[in-house]
């Protein structure tokens, strides 16, 4: 069997993820199946289908997987068998059914290499260094500011800007404890997103070169390819992949943000932000009390009931997906 060689992207979402999927896909020798959340929706529920404390259910396990696959706004392009998946595993675990599909799809379009852009890697670095060793893992980050300022804007995951740095800070930390560690180091690429917009070739080149393989000027051309195109329709977050790159699309925090906003920001991410080397806009730090923290949780909360009742095309997909995975998250399983 052909061998093939995992891309793992460790990101917080809104930083520049699509695009670098766009980059990266449009390279003759990588392939990049959409991302589905099976790593959001199953990798800490494997215990469920394959505990030693009960029958066994792989066979659900692949089932629901390859509805994820199905189901998610952009579908993979590939009929992807139950059987054929089964067989082909080599590990029977999440991490073993994960490599089996991604591998599945590269053979179907013809890539020694596979891109993974799921959302939540960051939180199973180590499974994945043990799972798959030979993976090569891509740190990608972005001003935590202009991340958060996307999320309020798009109404994604957080509804208020405190939830979003502590988000943004906690996964920052993943990702840069795993770059700190000796054993993943060589094995880990750090690709600032504001660095990939202002020069993108200098950064694709030292990126290919690191994945061991060459820089294809077709790359650069990801806004005319006719599948990435396709793509940017199918939701609002990804519409500007079908573009060229813009170089002037980063500190938008300053004007999408308030001064409050801004300064509560960096409060929560104020050693994350260093670290990075992102210039704060507020010294000396100032820290909140437990009960100016309550009062921002209890503003989201309501934020996030109130966006409930949205009616917008965005929504109401995203609803249907939710359905879909609360139905995989709460089924019940025959003895």
């Amino acid at each position: 069997m052909a061998q093939y060689t995992p891309i793992i992207l460790l990101s917080s979402e809104r930083t520049g993820t699509n695009l670098l999927r766009a980059l990266l896909s449009t390279h003759s020798e990588i392939a990049s199946p959409p991302p589905c959340g099976i790593v959001d929706t199953l990798a800490q529920h494997q215990f469920r289908y394959l505990s030693p404390l009960q029958p066994n259910h792989m066979s659900d396990l692949i089932e629901d997987v390859i509805t994820l696959t199905q189901t998610h706004m952009n579908p993979w392009d590939v009929d992807l068998k139950p059987r054929i998946i089964n067989d082909r595993m080599d590990s029977p675990s999440f991490w073993g059914l994960f490599k089996t599909v991604n591998e599945i799809y590269a053979e179907h379009h013809n890539c020694p290499f596979w891109f993974s852009k799921e959302p939540g890697l960051f939180n199973y670095i180590y499974n994945i260094k043990t799972q798959l060793p030979n993976a090569k893992f891509i740190y990608m980050t972005r001003d935590g500011r202009d991340v958060a300022a996307s999320m309020l804007k798009g109404k994604l995951h957080e509804f208020h800007i405190y939830n979003a740095a502590k988000r943004w800070a906690h996964e920052q930390r993943l990702c840069l404890n795993a770059y700190s560690d000796p054993t993943l180091n060589s094995q880990m690429f750090m690709v600032k997103y504001e660095d990939l917009i202002e020069d993108p070739e200098p950064v694709l080149f030292s990126l290919m070169s690191f994945l061991g393989l060459s820089f294809e000027q077709e790359q650069l051309n990801f806004h005319q390819n006719d599948e990435i195109v396709k793509h940017s329709k199918e939701s609002e977050f990804w519409k500007n992949i079908s573009k060229p790159i813009d170089k002037s699309n980063k500190g938008g925090y300053l004007k999408n943000l308030s001064a409050k906003q801004i300064r509560i920001f960096e409060s929560f991410a104020w050693n994350e932000m260093k670290v990075l080397g992102y210039p704060l806009e507020n010294t000396p730090r100032k820290h909140y009390s437990h009960v100016n923290q309550a009062a921002f949780l209890m503003s989201s909360f309501i934020r996030r009931k109130c966006s409930q009742f949205s009616l917008s095309a965005e929504s109401v997909k995203r609803t249907s997906r939710s359905k879909v995975v609360s139905e995989i998250l709460n089924r019940t399983f025959e003895s």
